[in-house]
């Protein structure tokens, strides 16, 4: 790709606002399907890529290293490499929506349950529910002040009533929702509410009981099943893996014990074998290394996820 194609790529999603404009952020919307319909190289482009990897990684993944330094190794390159450290609301509406979680024909799909969704109309509900918040939000504000309630509570059950359409695929409860996590493209996809709280901020498993892969699955609830604490996906098994094992390279001591006792490595490890990187993965990577400067090691080199141990 010539230097000026690249410029033309990234030139939509460089971070200019001060505050977002709703009008803006659909103009944004419709040039990025627009350019991608008309040349599907702006979506991904394979041997660009090639050269960013090539680039970026600069041989590490071909040392010769313990598990250990394997970890710290990789976990250097994409911790210096994260210039850009985006708020989560800058994140989710100027870049998911509009470019990072877009497929090949510029619709976006829900991570867990596949269905198709209007990116438009992602951006417009957010936008509705963000009014209905803050009009809440007063209202409460109010009440705590007058009745003396237990505020953190109340909040509590405020933050759980307005869901957005995005998935954090480490649950903010995990990290205290705090930045940089909180606004981390690499593990945040769209997701309808529903299945946001159907999945909760419990762990992934893997049932015996239930086998979502296979055609004569009786439970088809478009989200997954969640049994003892745990929740098991109906679609996006290998990206969500490969989303959590990136979180933990990348943030390996920002997890609360607590939870992160509960997660299951080799099942991450083994969905990300079962389930391959795609072109959509694969374009979220590239998008997110121009965004954030970063990138998950996961995507480019699956096999990585074996080779490392852990914190």
């Amino acid at each position: 790709m010539s230097k000026y194609k690249k410029q033309r790529q990234t030139m939509n999603w460089e971070h200019k606002y001060d505050s977002l404009d709703f009008k803006k952020l659909l103009t944004i919307l419709k040039d990025n399907r627009r350019d991608i319909q008309s040349n599907q190289q702006l979506y991904f482009d394979h041997d660009q890529d090639k050269l960013d990897i090539k680039d970026y990684y600069r041989g590490a993944q071909d040392l010769d290293l313990s598990s250990l330094a394997l970890f710290y190794k990789f976990h250097t390159i994409v911790f210096h490499s994260h210039k850009n450290q985006l708020p989560y609301f800058l994140a989710k509406d100027l870049y998911l929506y509009t470019w990072v979680d877009l497929y090949p024909d510029g619709s976006a799909k829900s991570i867990y349950s596949s269905q198709l969704k209007d990116p438009e109309s992602l951006l417009m509900e957010d936008n509705e529910t963000l009014r209905e918040k803050y009009d809440e939000f007063r209202k409460r504000s109010r009440k705590i002040q007058m009745n003396g309630f237990d505020s953190i509570k109340e909040l509590k059950m405020f933050e759980d009533h307005f869901k957005m359409n995005t998935e954090h695929i480490v649950p903010q409860s995990w990290f205290d929702g705090a930045e940089p996590m909180k606004g981390d493209l690499h593990h945040l996809f769209v997701c309808e509410p529903d299945c946001n709280i159907s999945r909760s901020n419990f762990p992934f498993a893997d049932f015996d009981f239930y086998n979502p892969e296979s055609e004569n699955e009786p439970i088809q609830n478009n989200c997954g099943v969640t049994s003892g604490f745990e929740f098991e996906p109906e679609h996006g098994k290998g990206a969500s893996a490969r989303a959590m094992l990136y979180f933990f390279l990348r943030y390996p001591k920002r997890v609360k014990s607590e939870f992160k006792k509960k997660v299951n490595i080799p099942l991450l490890a083994r969905w990300n074998e079962e389930f391959p990187p795609t072109l959509y993965e694969r374009h979220r990577n590239q998008a997110i290394f121009y965004i954030q400067g970063n990138r998950n090691p996961f995507i480019d080199f699956p096999a990585l996820a074996k080779r490392i141990d852990f914190l």
